[in-house]
């Protein structure tokens, strides 16, 4: 068989998976595997809406497990709230975490986790492998197809004890969940806005693992599988927010998403997005949307080839006279997704001073360059952030 040439890799994921509608019903059986008081990680509107606490709770109960429920988490999640959440953590002698929401609830679970055992501060750990302790065992139920921070080993905090606010990221392969519980049924009531943000967020993760220079065959099959699916069911999913084999495939393909950038990192598109979610608010997948189409032109020089590929997988009417063009391609995945619920405009406006301070610091991130699939300048990250949020 002719193909690429395959290079050494390897792929590790310490993280069981457990998938499918109901799932989420194991709890009790898979947590009694590492400990007897739960401190489960989550979001007061979340689970007022899904309904889901008392029934989680009779079932941890059932197997003699204590839970204590930790329901401050917000969007983006403070350094504040960590400290809050480790503290308590450790005042009640908790031995298991249990995160259940979105990749918030899910990112804050590990940040506490790591402060359950090793010291403080907690911008020490922002960056890489600096973790120097095992967490406590975290089991985690996601409640979007979005984040894929159940299989990866990312936490993205807002730091609030820096001077900017700004959101960063702790990679560490101590923060792997020990299990996923993966149950689609846990995003049905979703809202079409919601379905879209962190459906647009899955996206992104498997279009920049699949472009990264970092990618690798397996890797690269993963992503591109991510790819297709919501390509394929993210618009049917609108059309019929209770359509369950749709949200099915989206809680896959967030999963495939995860697992890929779990392997390869992201690059420099979700840098770009953290301090525009960090100053303005933004959703983060939604900011990932605006930012795309145009990292998508800016940097397809760099691999036509790939570009190409992915727009293929993601739009089944592509066609050859402009899937290797990156103006015209950059254009077809604008409009899909502004068909699958991107808004047309940002709805704020960004001075050119903070987009100006945000490139500089963007242009200095080398690793996450060098990653990318073309090398942006300064100049280009910020022509990006000017067609991305002033137009």
């Amino acid at each position: 068989m002719k193909g690429r040439k395959l290079l050494k890799f390897g792929f590790y994921l310490p993280t069981r998976i457990h998938f499918g509608q109901g799932i989420v019903q194991e709890i009790g059986n898979i947590a009694k595997l590492y400990g007897k008081r739960a401190f489960i990680v989550t979001e007061k509107k979340l689970v007022k809406k899904l309904e889901i606490l008392q029934p989680l709770e009779e079932r941890l109960k059932k197997e003699r497990i204590r839970p204590l429920f930790f329901d401050r988490v917000k969007p983006n999640p403070s350094s504040e709230i960590i400290y809050k959440g480790a503290n308590l953590f450790k005042e009640e002698k908790c031995n298991l975490l249990i995160a259940l929401g979105g990749g918030s609830c899910l990112d804050a679970a590990k940040a506490i986790g790591i402060l359950a055992k090793n010291p403080t501060p907690l911008s020490f750990y922002f960056g890489k492998n600096r973790i120097k302790k095992d967490i406590p065992p975290l089991i985690a139920i996601p409640t979007t197809a979005g984040s894929g921070s159940e299989v990866t080993p990312y936490a993205v905090i807002t730091d609030t004890e820096g001077k900017n606010y700004l959101k960063k990221v702790i990679a560490d392969p101590h923060l792997f969940p020990r299990e996923a519980l993966i149950d689609p049924a846990l995003t049905i009531s979703l809202s079409s806005t919601l379905t879209s943000d962190t459906a647009i967020d899955a996206l992104s993760h498997a279009i920049e693992s699949y472009l990264s220079r970092r990618s690798f065959p397996l890797s690269e099959t993963i992503a591109l599988e991510a790819v297709h699916i919501i390509g394929r069911y993210l618009p049917r999913a609108l059309t019929n927010l209770l359509d369950m084999e749709a949200r099915s495939y989206l809680m896959y393909a967030a999963t495939l998403a995860g697992l890929a950038i779990a392997q390869t990192g992201a690059t420099l598109l979700h840098t770009m997005g953290y301090p525009i979610t960090s100053s303005f608010g933004l959703p983060h997948g939604r900011v990932n949307g605006f930012l795309l189409p145009w990292f998508w032109e800016y940097s397809f020089p760099g691999n036509p080839e790939k570009f190409s590929r992915v727009i293929t997988c993601l739009l089944k009417d592509a066609k050859k006279s402009w899937i290797k063009d990156a103006k015209k391609s950059a254009s077809f995945l604008k409009e899909f997704l502004h068909r699958s619920g991107l808004p047309e405009t940002a709805g704020i406006k960004v001075k050119e001073e903070f987009l100006s301070q945000f490139a500089r610091k963007i242009a200095e991130s080398k690793e996450k360059i060098a990653l990318s699939p073309k090398e942006l300048t300064f100049e280009e990250i910020l022509t990006i952030y000017k067609k991305a949020f002033q137009n």
